[in-house]
């Protein structure tokens, strides 16, 4: 029943992730904030770095503009189209691109220097699992990254909600307690968070987003009406006619001891 349930959920990832693939692309705000992960991580160019759920590489290619080498990994080969695309209009010639599944990483133990991911974790079944094998494959003494909304408590039901809507492949935004959870694990020290805000234009983030017929309309209600509350968490407002909105980032970080 397990298999049958993450099967079904992968098939989902893939339906969306192939049509958003190159509508993806073409979203500034995910172009926000890569150097501030790439300057946070330390990378140098003795580094091995690992991108899990990679989407186009937008982040692995930017990495691999500073590292020895690069791997990026996907569930969605539409999406790994894109990201060898964008590895050729840069020039990059130490990064290579896996079609594969997070949960079970097919990857040596202590293989990386950096493990890295972006915009992932709100879409996995079992965050324990990617988590623990993030921490498998990292080298000791080498970095283990999450960057992802996270989220105060007191929003997570309503934006959940909101993002299923948007997306049927998203699962849940962590909160900052569950993130801090995962990282209490004792194979991590050296602790580190930055946040970021990225910032768009309601019908832009729509266009590229492919919601089940009817829910688009759902979602325009949700943020119009978050105007005055914020119950999003996401500070909703109105300008020139335009519904604007920010995702609350945060990039977590930690070394691993053994």
């Amino acid at each position: 029943m397990k298999k049958e349930i993450e099967q079904k959920h992968n098939d989902k990832i893939i339906e969306q992730f192939s049509k958003q693939a190159v509508p993806f692309t073409k979203i500034k705000g995910h172009y926000d904030s890569v150097d501030t992960i790439i300057s946070m991580s330390e990378v140098s160019q003795n580094d091995k770095v690992l991108d899990i759920a990679c989407g186009t590489g937008i982040v692995s290619s930017e990495f691999a503009k500073y590292a020895k080498n690069v791997v990026g990994l996907d569930i969605t080969n539409d999406m790994l189209k894109q990201a060898i695309q964008i590895k050729k209009k840069s020039n990059l010639t130490n990064i290579e691109f896996d079609l594969g599944n997070v949960e079970n990483l097919p990857y040596e133990d202590n293989s990386f220097d950096i493990v890295f991911t972006r915009y992932s974790f709100h879409h996995f079944l079992d965050t324990k699992k990617v988590f623990a094998e993030m921490i498998r494959v990292c080298k000791a003494n080498g970095k283990i990254m999450v960057v992802d909304v996270a989220l105060e408590n007191k929003y997570s039901n309503t934006y959940n909600y909101m993002e299923k809507l948007r997306d049927p492949s998203h699962t849940k935004a962590l909160t900052f307690c569950e993130f801090d959870e995962l990282f209490s694990n004792q194979s991590l020290v050296n602790h580190k968070q930055s946040s970021y805000k990225v910032d768009l234009e309601l019908e832009n983030q729509l266009e590229a987003s492919f919601p089940n017929k009817g829910d688009k309309d759902k979602i325009r209600d949700i943020f119009k009406d978050d105007i005055d509350t914020n119950s999003l968490g996401m500070n909703v407002y109105f300008k020139n006619n335009k519904i604007y909105f920010s995702y609350p980032i945060t990039i977590f970080m930690a070394n691993k001891l053994i």
